[in-house]
């Protein structure tokens, strides 16, 4: 059974009180028309609602079988006795669209959100229609209120429900009819986690809070200006919110397309961190506290006002209270996205110990990217960053003060300059951007019209925002780089275009990559460039194509370098290629953990000390190992774990410290130099149990799958593998059997030649 199935039949298992139990006769999701639903409960009375209130004693009763003919969530009780079972729920979405998008159902009360004089979702009596801002008003309320909560997969299978605690969430997107909202699970609700990999299996597995934003700033535009933008950072030495879109039904009606994100707080800190979310400092804006205490922040704020960071010893102090690199890349950052609201939304947070220095959090970028302007590339947000004397909002004095002070250090400075220059030339490289906005114009695209038909948004406005941010990301950089002249005083630019055969990279300072591509870099004439080139493992550098030395790195400043200048890489094949092979893998094995296993078909001892051995994502260099002519090594991912399941095993080396995967894989050997030693590649059917992969003879092909085999069990480490054994023993029977013939024959031979010799004899006679 598939694990959507279960999920489905878990959600029908019975619930109750003791003995009583309340069973629904379908689980909720899509059907296609009316549905007629059955409620059981072994005698007692089912209280039931359709509304999103909660079932209460005394309320409508549930008889027998009802047709749900609209979309609805249906909760309900059993009670018998005085006693009531806990609430089952479920959503039935009768004639719904179907979403490659997961979809979320809240339901709780409805005046709770649609009362006219409280409900959440409302302005209420209290309001001040005089400001735009309307105080007062309900939806400024920061009341939390209980709510059920299921969550479908993007299949439409139920994967998660429970009771959470609901809240309006948000500053100015308030006003939006479409309100952002947080989720939080606590005990005195249901469970004190939501357990649901929301983001993917590479996210986490389980939350504290959610939130589901209505797209703040950018609702009823672009609608993931937020989204693209932090996913642009992706490998950047910053924390940033995960992100998945979303559709969400309130009480079964629909509400709209959101985007859920992480809620920034200590749950949040300790999931990207690891560090421990009650020993942490988490400030926002200026210095106000959210957890811990702001009296670090303070100091080091009090030490820029009374030292000259250009002094490098200063510096120093500040780069062990901050991490300096960690706030570059986050300014770089918003200067690239035109951030008007960058100044409001600010949090930083460090590890309450005496090394913990502070780390800052980007979020909220929805006022980026032209949102408000369409000539918004050309803004000098260099010079608004930089501003010492700006307005409360959006960019105070307090805001610029840390970014001003930095760059009077001559070394600071140089980095940023150089930093800038690297992400204009790669990650806010015009041709990624527009194809980042491509790929969620795509995924957007069949899901939008709904959302601004719900909300009654003109759809041409959100085609009019996806030409504004391609326009943005086609034309910032050019800008920036002019911002960038002027504010340093820079001197001319030099344009270079830098290519990497295949079978290696070149590395242009700290940032930039380039594997088997060609790109175009800007950089000012007389800043420094460092470019080296490295090969990937069954490779060699074989020089430069454009530039005379053949040594693997250059040193020169920009306007040095030649227009056009390559990176070339040869194959690289190890002279023990195809005699020292990979012979049996033992993958994803629970007990001995995973192995692979080296036979030397050479004639000669081989040492393998440093020799690489790799899958496709890591890299492991193999301690000091020598396998004499014909013999066999071991390298695990777990020595102990090995050694303990395999102690007749003593050629065993390890530990390598990642698996191998059970159905797909690659895995290589290489020298220690790189070159290429072997390789193989598997693709196998789901197997059960323990198995492992064995070559069926040495002297065959191992690059083809054909002469491989998976074998129940835990394998043969360190010695021949089934076939080669079951082979030499034929090979031997067959051996003495024509050796026995011949003997018999010798035998037989000799035999007649004496009766031939004693019949003459006795005739004479």
């Amino acid at each position: 059974m598939g694990n959507r199935a279960l999920i489905g039949l878990l959600l029908l298992l019975p619930a109750g009180l003791g003995a009583q139990s309340l069973r629904f006769s379908l689980h909720g999701g899509w059907y296609e028309h009316p549905v007629a639903l059955s409620l059981e409960a072994d005698g007692a009375v089912i209280y039931y609602t359709l509304n999103g209130a909660t079932p209460r004693p005394g309320g409508e009763v549930w008889r027998g079988e009802m047709m749900i003919r609209q979309s609805a969530v249906v909760r309900a009780i059993a009670c018998r006795d005085g006693r009531c079972s806990p609430e089952q729920a479920h959503t039935f979405l009768i004639g719904e669209p179907r979403s490659t998008f997961p979809t979320i159902s809240v339901a709780l009360p409805p005046d709770v959100l649609f009362h006219p004089g409280y409900g959440l979702f409302r302005e209420g009596g209290g309001a001040d229609r005089s400001s735009w801002k309307r105080p007062g008003a309900n939806f400024w309320s920061k009341k939390e209120v209980v709510c059920h909560v299921e969550i479908f997969d993007a299949w439409g299978d139920p994967v998660y429900h429970d009771h959470a605690g609901f809240r309006i969430f948000g500053g100015m997107s308030r006003l939006f009819p479409q309100k952002s909202f947080s989720l939080t699970a606590r005990e005195r609700y249901g469970d004190k986690r939501i357990r649901y990999p929301v983001f993917g299996k590479e996210g986490p597995k389980k939350f504290k809070s959610l939130v589901f934003r209505n797209g703040g700033s950018d609702w009823g535009k672009a609608q993931f200006r937020d989204a693209l933008m932090t996913g642009l950072l992706d490998g950047w030495d910053l924390e940033k919110q995960d992100h998945q879109p979303c559709h969400v039904y309130i009480n079964g009606r629909y509400w709209g397309l959101y985007n859920i994100r992480e809620k920034i707080n200590r749950f949040f800190i300790e999931e990207v961190s690891g560090e421990d979310k009650d020993s942490i400092d988490l400030l926002e804006h200026n210095a106000h506290v959210k957890k811990g205490s702001a009296a670090h922040y303070l100091r080091m704020l009090d030490y820029i006002k009374r030292h000259d960071l250009k002094v490098d010893s200063h510096f120093a102090v500040m780069d062990r209270m901050m991490d300096v690199d960690n706030f570059m890349h986050y300014q770089i950052a918003q200067i690239y996205f035109a951030n008007k609201d960058a100044g409001g939304n600010i949090r930083f947070w460090r590890p309450r110990q005496p090394d913990g220095r502070w780390r800052w959090i980007l979020y909220d970028v929805d006022q980026g990217f032209g949102l408000h302007d369409p000539l918004a590339y050309r803004e000098n947000s260099l010079a608004f960053h930089l501003e010492p004397h700006g307005p409360s909002w959006p960019n105070p004095p307090w805001s610029t003060f840390l970014l001003r002070h930095l760059l009077q250090n001559d070394g600071f400075r140089q980095k940023f300059i150089r930093t800038f220059f690297d992400v204009l030339n790669t990650d806010f490289a015009p041709e990624r951007v527009e194809a980042k906005i491509r790929d969620f114009t795509d995924i957007y695209r069949t899901e939008i019209p709904r959302h601004f038909e719900r909300w009654h948004i003109r759809p041409d406005k959100w085609e009019e925002q996806i030409k504004r941010m391609a326009g943005f990301a086609r034309l910032r950089p050019e800008w920036l780089r002019r911002h960038l002249q002027d504010w340093f005083s820079l001197g001319e630019l030099s344009e270079i275009s830098l290519a990497a055969t295949e079978g290696g990279t070149l590395r242009v300072g700290e940032r930039w990559q380039l594997e088997a591509d060609t790109a175009q870099g800007i950089y000012p004439a007389d800043m420094p460039l460092y470019l080296e080139a490295r090969p990937k493992p069954g490779f060699r550098f074989a020089g430069w194509e454009g530039w005379p030395d053949r040594d693997w790195n250059i040193r020169a400043t920009a306007g040095q370098l030649p227009p056009r200048i390559t990176a070339v890489f040869e194959p690289y094949r190890h002279p023990l290629a195809e005699r020292v092979i990979i012979n049996e893998v033992g993958a994803y094995n629970p007990g001995s953990g995973d192995w692979v296993e080296i036979y030397n078909a050479s004639g000669e001892p081989v040492d393998m000390t440093s020799w690489i051995l790799a899958d496709a994502r890591h890299v492991y260099r193999l301690p000091t190992a020598v396998v004499p002519p014909g013999g066999y090594q071991v390298f695990c991912r777990d020595l102990p774990r090995f050694k303990r399941h395999f102690p007749g095993v003593p050629a065993a080396a390890g530990h390598f410290g990642f698996g191998f995967n059970r159905e797909e894989e690659s895995v290589y050997l290489y020298s220690y130099d790189g070159a290429y030693v072997d390789s193989i590649r598997y693709c196998l059917e789901p197997q059960e149990g323990i198995f492992t992969l064995s070559l069926i003879l040495p002297g065959l092909d191992n690059a083809d799958p054909r002469q491989w085999e998976a074998r129940p069990g835990p394998g043969t480490p360190g010695s021949g593998n089934p076939h080669f054994v079951e082979s030499h023993i034929r090979a031997k029977q067959a051996t003495w059997t024509r050796i026995g013939l011949v003997t018999a024959g010798l035998s037989l031979l000799l035999a007649l030649l004496g009766w031939q010799w004693r019949k003459p004899r006795q005739m004479m006679r």
